[in-house]
Protein backbone atom coordinates (compact mmCIF):
# COMPACT_ATOMS: atom_id res chain seq x y z
CA UNK A 1 0.00 0.00 0.00
CA UNK A 2 1.22 3.32 -0.69
CA UNK A 3 2.56 5.05 2.72
CA UNK A 4 2.85 1.98 4.30
CA UNK A 5 5.92 -0.47 3.82
CA UNK A 6 5.06 -2.56 0.89
CA UNK A 7 4.15 -0.68 -2.62
CA UNK A 8 1.53 -0.73 -4.56
CA UNK A 9 0.83 -0.23 -8.13
CA UNK A 10 -2.39 -1.06 -9.55
CA UNK A 11 -6.05 -2.22 -7.77
CA UNK A 12 -8.82 -4.82 -7.94
CA UNK A 13 -11.63 -4.93 -5.47
CA UNK A 14 -12.26 -6.89 -2.68
CA UNK A 15 -15.04 -7.59 -0.04
CA UNK A 16 -13.11 -7.31 2.47
CA UNK A 17 -10.06 -5.61 4.59
CA UNK A 18 -7.36 -7.97 5.20
CA UNK A 19 -5.82 -5.81 8.37
CA UNK A 20 -2.37 -8.25 8.82
CA UNK A 21 -1.78 -7.33 5.25
CA UNK A 22 -2.69 -3.71 4.79
CA UNK A 23 -3.58 -4.56 1.06
CA UNK A 24 -6.94 -2.66 1.01
CA UNK A 25 -7.30 1.25 0.47
CA UNK A 26 -10.34 3.11 0.44
CA UNK A 27 -11.05 4.69 -2.76
CA UNK A 28 -12.50 8.15 -2.03
CA UNK A 29 -13.05 11.29 -4.84
CA UNK A 30 -12.45 14.80 -4.12
CA UNK A 31 -16.01 16.81 -4.29
CA UNK A 32 -17.57 18.66 -1.39
CA UNK A 33 -18.17 18.53 1.87
CA UNK A 34 -20.68 17.23 4.43
CA UNK A 35 -21.68 17.00 7.72
CA UNK A 36 -22.54 14.30 10.19
CA UNK A 37 -25.27 14.49 13.39
CA UNK A 38 -24.35 11.45 15.11
CA UNK A 39 -22.74 11.95 18.39
CA UNK A 40 -19.60 9.77 20.10
CA UNK A 41 -20.02 8.06 22.86
CA UNK A 42 -15.89 8.51 23.85
CA UNK A 43 -14.33 11.83 25.05
CA UNK A 44 -11.53 13.73 24.75
CA UNK A 45 -9.36 16.08 26.64
CA UNK A 46 -7.90 18.24 24.18
CA UNK A 47 -9.38 21.57 23.11
CA UNK A 48 -10.35 22.41 19.95
CA UNK A 49 -8.76 26.26 19.04
CA UNK A 50 -10.20 28.39 16.61
CA UNK A 51 -9.26 32.08 16.43
CA UNK A 52 -7.58 31.83 19.52
CA UNK A 53 -10.48 30.75 21.56
CA UNK A 54 -10.75 27.32 23.46
CA UNK A 55 -13.67 25.15 22.38
CA UNK A 56 -14.57 21.69 24.10
CA UNK A 57 -15.11 19.12 21.79
CA UNK A 58 -18.72 17.99 22.63
CA UNK A 59 -19.71 13.97 23.20
CA UNK A 60 -20.84 12.61 20.62
CA UNK A 61 -21.71 8.80 19.59
CA UNK A 62 -20.24 7.19 16.49
CA UNK A 63 -22.35 6.09 14.10
CA UNK A 64 -19.49 3.25 12.15
CA UNK A 65 -19.41 3.26 8.56
CA UNK A 66 -21.59 6.81 8.00
CA UNK A 67 -20.43 9.11 5.22
CA UNK A 68 -17.57 6.47 4.11
CA UNK A 69 -17.58 4.73 0.66
CA UNK A 70 -17.26 1.52 0.11
CA UNK A 71 -13.65 -0.16 0.73
CA UNK A 72 -11.51 -0.85 -2.73
CA UNK A 73 -9.13 -3.04 -2.12
CA UNK A 74 -5.46 -2.86 -4.14
CA UNK A 75 -2.80 -5.43 -4.64
CA UNK A 76 0.95 -5.50 -3.39
CA UNK A 77 3.58 -5.62 -6.19
CA UNK A 78 3.78 -9.06 -7.71
CA UNK A 79 7.59 -9.40 -8.77
CA UNK A 80 6.25 -11.27 -11.93
CA UNK A 81 5.15 -7.74 -13.01
CA UNK A 82 5.52 -7.48 -16.77
CA UNK A 83 6.69 -4.07 -17.86
CA UNK A 84 5.94 -4.66 -21.43
CA UNK A 85 1.91 -4.05 -19.94
CA UNK A 86 2.95 -0.28 -20.89
CA UNK A 87 5.71 1.36 -23.08
CA UNK A 88 5.43 4.21 -20.42
CA UNK A 89 6.80 1.57 -17.58
CA UNK A 90 10.39 2.12 -16.79
CA UNK A 91 12.56 2.46 -14.41
CA UNK A 92 14.76 5.87 -13.32
CA UNK A 93 16.24 7.11 -10.61
CA UNK A 94 14.01 9.24 -8.31
CA UNK A 95 16.42 12.01 -8.18
CA UNK A 96 19.39 13.14 -9.43
CA UNK A 97 22.64 12.79 -7.31
CA UNK A 98 23.77 16.02 -7.76
CA UNK A 99 21.05 18.15 -5.56
CA UNK A 100 22.06 19.83 -3.05
CA UNK A 101 20.34 20.27 0.34
CA UNK A 102 19.30 23.71 1.59
CA UNK A 103 20.96 23.77 5.02
CA UNK A 104 23.70 25.59 4.32
CA UNK A 105 21.81 27.97 2.62
CA UNK A 106 19.61 28.28 5.76
CA UNK A 107 16.05 27.73 6.73
CA UNK A 108 13.03 28.09 4.17
CA UNK A 109 11.36 31.55 4.27
CA UNK A 110 7.94 32.27 2.56
CA UNK A 111 9.73 33.57 -0.71
CA UNK A 112 11.68 30.67 -0.80
CA UNK A 113 8.10 28.12 -0.47
CA UNK A 114 5.99 30.18 -2.85
CA UNK A 115 9.36 30.11 -5.33
CA UNK A 116 9.12 26.35 -5.01
CA UNK A 117 5.02 26.21 -5.56
CA UNK A 118 4.72 28.22 -8.64
CA UNK A 119 7.91 27.71 -10.65
CA UNK A 120 7.14 27.59 -13.97
CA UNK A 121 7.31 24.49 -16.26
CA UNK A 122 10.50 23.90 -18.20
CA UNK A 123 10.18 23.44 -21.92
CA UNK A 124 10.51 19.46 -21.29
CA UNK A 125 8.11 19.31 -18.87
CA UNK A 126 5.74 21.19 -21.12
CA UNK A 127 5.87 18.66 -24.11
CA UNK A 128 5.72 16.14 -21.40
CA UNK A 129 1.90 17.58 -20.28
CA UNK A 130 1.26 18.49 -23.91
CA UNK A 131 2.21 14.52 -24.75
CA UNK A 132 -0.45 13.43 -22.12
CA UNK A 133 -2.77 16.38 -22.04
CA UNK A 134 -3.37 14.46 -26.16
CA UNK A 135 -3.21 11.20 -24.88
CA UNK A 136 -6.28 11.89 -22.52
CA UNK A 137 -8.13 13.65 -25.07
CA UNK A 138 -8.32 10.86 -27.57
CA UNK A 139 -9.24 8.86 -24.61
CA UNK A 140 -6.26 6.53 -24.82
CA UNK A 141 -5.21 6.66 -21.34
CA UNK A 142 -8.09 4.47 -19.87
CA UNK A 143 -6.52 1.27 -19.24
CA UNK A 144 -2.86 2.47 -19.52
CA UNK A 145 -0.31 1.75 -17.08
CA UNK A 146 1.74 4.95 -16.31
CA UNK A 147 4.85 5.64 -14.24
CA UNK A 148 8.45 6.23 -15.10
CA UNK A 149 9.55 5.08 -11.38
CA UNK A 150 8.53 1.10 -10.94
CA UNK A 151 7.41 1.99 -7.44
CA UNK A 152 4.36 5.22 -8.62
CA UNK A 153 2.50 3.17 -11.75
CA UNK A 154 -0.98 3.77 -12.00
CA UNK A 155 -3.90 3.33 -14.23
CA UNK A 156 -4.55 6.13 -16.76
CA UNK A 157 -7.87 6.76 -15.24
CA UNK A 158 -6.23 7.29 -12.00
CA UNK A 159 -4.23 10.28 -12.99
CA UNK A 160 -6.33 11.88 -15.72
CA UNK A 161 -8.39 14.10 -13.12
CA UNK A 162 -4.77 16.31 -12.97
CA UNK A 163 -4.42 16.86 -16.33
CA UNK A 164 -8.01 17.97 -16.52
CA UNK A 165 -8.77 21.98 -15.98
CA UNK A 166 -12.01 22.76 -13.92
CA UNK A 167 -14.50 25.38 -15.70
CA UNK A 168 -15.63 28.04 -13.54
CA UNK A 169 -17.63 25.87 -10.20
CA UNK A 170 -18.33 22.66 -12.04
CA UNK A 171 -18.97 19.58 -10.09
CA UNK A 172 -18.08 16.97 -12.12
CA UNK A 173 -17.22 13.83 -10.75
CA UNK A 174 -14.15 13.71 -13.49
CA UNK A 175 -12.18 16.18 -11.37
CA UNK A 176 -12.46 13.89 -8.59
CA UNK A 177 -8.69 13.09 -7.14
CA UNK A 178 -9.09 10.05 -5.50
CA UNK A 179 -6.99 8.52 -2.63
CA UNK A 180 -4.48 6.56 -4.37
CA UNK A 181 -3.77 10.28 -5.94
CA UNK A 182 -3.33 12.12 -2.51
CA UNK A 183 -1.53 8.73 -0.73
CA UNK A 184 1.27 8.31 -3.58
CA UNK A 185 1.83 12.39 -3.27
CA UNK A 186 2.04 12.14 0.39
CA UNK A 187 4.81 8.98 -0.21
CA UNK A 188 6.80 11.32 -2.53
CA UNK A 189 7.07 13.90 0.38
CA UNK A 190 8.58 11.17 2.56
CA UNK A 191 10.75 9.77 -0.03
CA UNK A 192 12.12 13.11 -0.47
CA UNK A 193 12.51 14.56 2.90
CA UNK A 194 14.20 10.63 3.73
CA UNK A 195 16.80 12.01 0.74
CA UNK A 196 17.94 15.21 1.28
CA UNK A 197 17.40 15.18 5.11
CA UNK A 198 18.81 18.52 5.87
CA UNK A 199 16.51 20.27 3.43
CA UNK A 200 13.13 18.83 4.63
CA UNK A 201 11.48 18.80 7.71
CA UNK A 202 11.86 15.22 9.42
CA UNK A 203 8.49 13.44 8.68
CA UNK A 204 5.72 10.49 8.74
CA UNK A 205 2.14 10.12 6.99
CA UNK A 206 -0.46 8.09 7.19
CA UNK A 207 -2.37 6.41 4.52
CA UNK A 208 -5.70 7.93 4.65
CA UNK A 209 -6.46 3.96 4.60
CA UNK A 210 -5.76 4.28 8.66
CA UNK A 211 -9.01 7.30 8.82
CA UNK A 212 -11.27 4.73 6.78
CA UNK A 213 -10.77 2.07 9.67
CA UNK A 214 -11.08 3.92 12.81
CA UNK A 215 -14.43 5.53 11.86
CA UNK A 216 -16.02 2.76 10.34
CA UNK A 217 -14.72 0.79 13.35
CA UNK A 218 -14.00 -2.81 12.11
CA UNK A 219 -10.80 -3.09 13.79
CA UNK A 220 -10.27 -1.86 17.15
CA UNK A 221 -7.73 1.44 17.71
CA UNK A 222 -5.37 -0.91 19.49
CA UNK A 223 -5.56 -3.59 16.63
CA UNK A 224 -4.69 -0.34 14.02
CA UNK A 225 -1.83 0.77 16.87
CA UNK A 226 -0.16 -2.34 16.52
CA UNK A 227 0.69 -2.13 12.49
CA UNK A 228 3.19 0.87 13.10
CA UNK A 229 5.03 -0.61 16.17
CA UNK A 230 7.71 -1.41 14.13
CA UNK A 231 7.61 1.80 12.63
CA UNK A 232 10.45 4.31 12.64
CA UNK A 233 8.09 7.08 14.20
CA UNK A 234 10.44 7.61 16.69
CA UNK A 235 11.67 11.35 17.01
CA UNK A 236 9.69 12.60 13.87
CA UNK A 237 8.69 16.33 13.78
CA UNK A 238 5.39 15.86 11.93
CA UNK A 239 2.73 13.28 11.43
CA UNK A 240 0.56 13.87 8.32
CA UNK A 241 -2.98 11.92 7.94
CA UNK A 242 -4.68 12.73 4.58
CA UNK A 243 -8.37 12.04 4.95
CA UNK A 244 -11.65 12.10 2.88
CA UNK A 245 -14.71 13.19 4.68
CA UNK A 246 -18.07 12.65 3.17
CA UNK A 247 -16.36 13.07 -0.40
CA UNK A 248 -14.42 16.32 0.91
CA UNK A 249 -10.27 15.64 1.48
CA UNK A 250 -8.93 17.28 4.86
CA UNK A 251 -5.79 16.89 7.01
CA UNK A 252 -5.09 16.14 10.55
CA UNK A 253 -1.56 17.14 11.68
CA UNK A 254 0.92 16.33 14.30
CA UNK A 255 3.91 19.23 15.73
CA UNK A 256 5.37 16.43 18.46
CA UNK A 257 8.11 19.77 18.97
CA UNK A 258 5.74 22.32 19.22
CA UNK A 259 3.09 20.11 20.73
CA UNK A 260 -0.02 20.39 18.84
CA UNK A 261 -2.48 18.74 17.15
CA UNK A 262 -3.92 20.89 13.68
CA UNK A 263 -7.00 20.21 11.61
CA UNK A 264 -6.90 21.46 8.23
CA UNK A 265 -10.07 22.25 5.99
CA UNK A 266 -9.64 24.09 2.77
CA UNK A 267 -13.41 24.77 2.95
CA UNK A 268 -13.29 27.66 5.75
CA UNK A 269 -17.68 26.86 6.33
CA UNK A 270 -17.14 23.48 7.50
CA UNK A 271 -13.87 24.06 9.56
CA UNK A 272 -16.02 23.85 12.77
CA UNK A 273 -19.72 23.09 11.90
CA UNK A 274 -18.77 19.90 9.71
CA UNK A 275 -17.30 16.40 10.69
CA UNK A 276 -16.90 16.83 14.59
CA UNK A 277 -17.19 13.10 15.27
CA UNK A 278 -14.50 11.99 12.96
CA UNK A 279 -12.69 14.90 14.38
CA UNK A 280 -12.64 13.10 17.54
CA UNK A 281 -12.42 9.79 16.64
CA UNK A 282 -9.03 10.60 15.04
CA UNK A 283 -8.12 13.09 18.03
CA UNK A 284 -8.56 10.29 21.03
CA UNK A 285 -6.52 7.83 18.61
CA UNK A 286 -3.47 10.24 18.26
CA UNK A 287 -3.75 11.44 21.68
CA UNK A 288 -4.69 7.62 23.95
CA UNK A 289 -2.92 5.50 21.89
CA UNK A 290 -0.40 6.55 19.20
CA UNK A 291 1.52 9.37 20.79
CA UNK A 292 1.83 7.85 24.10
CA UNK A 293 3.23 4.55 22.34
CA UNK A 294 6.13 6.75 21.40
CA UNK A 295 7.01 8.53 24.09
CA UNK A 296 4.56 11.71 24.13
CA UNK A 297 2.98 10.98 26.98
CA UNK A 298 1.24 14.61 27.93
CA UNK A 299 -0.62 14.17 24.36
CA UNK A 300 -4.00 14.70 25.79
CA UNK A 301 -2.70 18.13 26.58
CA UNK A 302 -1.82 19.54 23.45
CA UNK A 303 -4.18 21.69 22.04
CA UNK A 304 -6.22 20.73 18.84
CA UNK A 305 -5.57 24.22 16.77
CA UNK A 306 -8.72 24.09 13.62
CA UNK A 307 -6.49 26.19 11.46
CA UNK A 308 -7.61 28.88 9.29
CA UNK A 309 -4.88 30.94 8.46
CA UNK A 310 -4.95 28.41 5.24
CA UNK A 311 -5.48 28.95 1.72
CA UNK A 312 -9.09 28.28 1.32
CA UNK A 313 -10.55 26.36 -1.59
CA UNK A 314 -13.57 28.53 -3.35
CA UNK A 315 -14.32 25.39 -6.02
CA UNK A 316 -15.94 22.78 -5.30
CA UNK A 317 -13.31 20.11 -7.16
CA UNK A 318 -10.38 20.44 -5.61
CA UNK A 319 -10.25 19.90 -1.72
CA UNK A 320 -7.77 16.89 -2.45
CA UNK A 321 -5.02 19.29 -4.40
CA UNK A 322 -5.48 21.96 -1.47
CA UNK A 323 -4.35 18.58 1.30
CA UNK A 324 -1.54 17.75 -0.97
CA UNK A 325 0.23 21.29 -1.02
CA UNK A 326 -0.93 21.88 2.98
CA UNK A 327 1.54 18.71 3.25
CA UNK A 328 3.64 20.04 1.05
CA UNK A 329 4.52 23.51 2.50
CA UNK A 330 4.41 21.56 6.16
CA UNK A 331 7.67 19.60 5.13
CA UNK A 332 9.12 23.02 4.53
CA UNK A 333 7.59 25.03 7.53
CA UNK A 334 4.77 26.52 8.44
CA UNK A 335 3.47 28.92 6.03
CA UNK A 336 1.30 28.31 2.78
CA UNK A 337 1.91 30.76 0.22
CA UNK A 338 -0.72 30.50 -2.90
CA UNK A 339 -4.17 30.67 -3.67
CA UNK A 340 -7.03 28.67 -5.39
CA UNK A 341 -6.17 30.14 -9.20
CA UNK A 342 -2.45 28.26 -8.53
CA UNK A 343 -4.98 24.65 -8.37
CA UNK A 344 -5.01 24.19 -12.17
CA UNK A 345 -1.15 24.30 -12.50
CA UNK A 346 -0.64 22.04 -9.03
CA UNK A 347 -2.72 19.77 -10.58
CA UNK A 348 -0.30 19.38 -13.53
CA UNK A 349 2.78 19.72 -11.21
CA UNK A 350 1.36 16.58 -8.92
CA UNK A 351 0.99 14.53 -12.49
CA UNK A 352 4.56 15.50 -13.44
CA UNK A 353 5.26 14.75 -9.80
CA UNK A 354 3.81 11.12 -9.80
CA UNK A 355 4.85 10.05 -13.44
CA UNK A 356 8.52 10.60 -12.64
CA UNK A 357 8.23 9.29 -8.81
CA UNK A 358 9.87 11.77 -7.59
CA UNK A 359 8.56 15.80 -6.66
CA UNK A 360 10.43 18.75 -8.51
CA UNK A 361 12.93 20.57 -6.76
CA UNK A 362 14.03 24.70 -7.00
CA UNK A 363 16.82 25.75 -4.57
CA UNK A 364 16.64 29.18 -3.24
CA UNK A 365 19.85 29.65 -5.61
CA UNK A 366 17.57 29.05 -8.68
Amino acid sequence: MIGFSDKLYFFVSYPELNLKGWQTVKSNKNWCYGETSSRCKSKASNKMIVHQEMISLKPLELNHGRNVDDVVEILKYDSSFNSNQSNEVQSSSSESEDEATLKEQGSWCEQDIKAYLLSRFTSKELKRLDKWQRKWQRNELNGKLIGRDIEFIFQGEILAPLLMVPQGNETRTAYYIKDLVVNAFFELLKKRSEKFLNAYINHYSFDSQIATQLIKGRNTEQEILAHFKAKKLWGVHKMFLPMCLSEHWVLFYVDTKEKKISWLDPIASSRIVSNNVEKQIILQWFTNFLLPEFGYNDAKEWPFIVRTDIPEQKSSVDCGVFVMKYGDCLTHGDCFPFKQEDINNFRRRIFLDIYCGRLHRKTKKD
